[in-house]
């Protein structure tokens, strides 16, 4: 009995343990349980999928196990988690490099937990060593190649999310080369069937650099993006305080718009700009301070969401509609009122 607790305990924690370090290492403390419990739990299913599909093709196939999994199932299984992924980004889940890098992992881990767990309830009989190798090399794999995966399609996606959230254009050429990279480092992997040790050395080995690595990047693109971000959304919330409108067309095309609509539309129309502003810029500052507190933020939080929807009711439906697209907001913009919200009530 207490053998086979020891062979759970190998298999099973050590990526999860990695997984805790990455969102320890977060800067801007991005990730909360829930969300981790989530993203785990969609790499679980991601797992669940796989295993009938590669029954089937072992089944139907000429294929020895060894050569489907040396050959066949890095692009099966990187195809089926990465398909977690492209969802994540597709239903703006992500926002900087650290979040989709942290996302990607917890979804492998995820993916890993599953796998193990599926192979301990059907080889009990293995060897520790066994279990060891799995849970220090195999799992370690799948997160850092899914990881790999979201950072290279969040570098690519940066144009469109950055841009204004009403152009945005969602491109799955984007998820392209992260999914062949992410099969090049499973193959790699998996080339070692009769050196497994050694391919456990070098997943611990590599694996958490190539990550943290990733992750240092990110953070300093996010604190450099912060500044620039909330400089310009503060220079144009000044602009509108003042009484004119930013100089950029989208600025131009919103003052012709409040000189078209009269008088008490356009306060309106300026109301509602200047609430989104203000309410995107003290997403940015919070982010910036890395306020992970509710306390921090609560009340200047709830006051600017409570503003926004005050003056979007006073806007109606027609003339909303009118403002939203030249209003200076990104898909990350979006994403970062998102992690306010979520901030402020502890979700």
């Amino acid at each position: 009995m207490a053998g086979s607790l020891v062979h759970w305990l190998v298999a099973l924690l050590p990526v999860l343990a990695i997984l805790c370090l990455f969102v320890w290492l977060d800067a801007f403390k991005l990730m909360r349980v829930r969300e981790i419990l989530v993203l785990l739990g969609l790499g679980a299913i991601t797992a669940a999928l796989s295993y009938p599909v590669a029954g089937r093709l072992i089944d139907a196939l000429p294929l020895g196990f060894s050569f489907y999994s040396r050959f066949i199932a890095p692009f099966i299984e990187e195809a089926i988690k990465g398909a977690a992924m492209v969802l994540l980004f597709r239903v703006n889940r992500i926002g900087f490099k650290l979040d989709a890098v942290i996302s990607g992992f917890a979804v492998g881990a995820g993916f890993s937990v599953i796998e193990n767990m599926l192979y301990l309830l059907r080889f009990p009989e293995l060897a520790v060593g066994v279990w060891l190798v799995r849970g220090l090399g195999t799992a370690v794999m799948h997160g850092t190649t899914l990881a790999v995966f979201a950072a290279i399609a969040h570098e690519l996606a940066e144009q469109e999310t950055r841009g204004n959230a009403d152009d945005f254009d969602f491109r799955f050429w984007w998820f392209l080369p992260g999914y062949l990279a992410a099969v090049a480092l499973h193959l790699l992997f998996n080339q070692l069937p009769d050196r497994p040790l050694l391919a456990m050395i070098g997943a611990l080995a590599v694996a958490p650099l190539v990550v943290m690595g990733i992750l240092r990047f990110g953070t300093e693109e996010a604190e450099e993006w912060l500044v620039a971000e909330r400089t310009a959304h503060a220079e144009a919330l000044a602009i509108l305080d003042a009484g004119g409108f930013p100089q950029d067309l989208r600025g131009q095309r919103l003052a012709a718009l409040c000189q078209r609509s009269g008088p008490g539309p356009a306060e309106r129309i300026r109301e509602y700009a200047q609430a989104q502003l203000a309410l995107i810029v003290l997403a940015e500052e919070t982010l910036a301070t890395q306020a992970t507190s509710a306390d921090m933020v609560r009340g200047d939080g709830e006051a600017a969401f409570r503003r926004v929807e005050e003056a979007k009711r006073a806007l109606g439906p027609t003339l909303l509609a009118a403002v939203e697209p030249l209003l200076p907001l990104s898909r990350n913009d979006q994403w970062e009122i998102r992690e306010l919200r979520e901030r402020l009530t502890g979700r």
